[in-house]
């Protein structure tokens, strides 16, 4: 866990979306060339901290040896980014076996390995703002859970947050090996 000062550069700070995709961009190729594949990159406040946490995974799973390792490869290449004005701990860890499904590769790996998830509404539905089931289909717009003989689609926009219970038998892999995958 290495922790970055930096001055103020700029007038006012970036987006912490915008933050973690330029992260992001930079290190998956690094990460997926090492041999693990990139879950997450997320930039939040804890306390009076900034934190950059990445996310990592592979068949087997993440030992704090393979944290950093990861640390190690992709610290050099986001101080030369220099994306972060303020003060922030860069934290390199396993995605774990509990995740938040924030991007539609997430959704789509729960949906092809028939996850069960659950998923959290803005505005109550049928009296429930909490949903449990399967993803059996996603059209990026569309989802549609399944649970026991019951079936919903859920609009994304409804969707508040979806969370999933990684088996440690499933394997992830990044986008680079599926499309390696693919094209075979």
């Amino acid at each position: 866990m290495a922790e970055k000062k930096k001055p103020s550069q700029k007038n006012g700070a970036s987006a912490p979306k915008n933050i973690a995709a330029k992260v992001r961009a930079e290190v998956e190729s690094v990460i997926t060339q090492a041999g693990y594949s990139l879950w997450d990159v997320a930039y939040y406040k804890e306390g009076p901290e900034m934190i950059l946490e990445i996310s990592i995974d592979r068949a087997g799973g993440i030992s704090i040896n393979d944290c950093s390792e990861v640390t190690k490869l992709i610290e050099p290449i986001i101080d030369e980014l220099d994306p972060i004005e303020e003060s922030y701990c860069l934290q390199v860890s396993s995605a774990g076996t509990v995740r938040t499904l924030s991007r539609e590769e997430h959704i789509r790996f729960a949906c092809d390995n028939s996850l069960d998830v659950t998923l959290g509404l803005y505005v109550a539905v049928d009296g429930s703002k909490e949903y449990k089931g399967a993803i059996t289909s996603f059209d990026g717009e569309i989802l549609v859970l399944q649970n026991g003989e019951s079936t919903r689609e859920f609009n994304m926009k409804q969707i508040s947050k979806i969370n999933a219970e990684i088996d440690t038998e499933i394997e992830t892999e990044s986008a680079e090996e599926k499309e390696e995958t693919e094209d075979e």
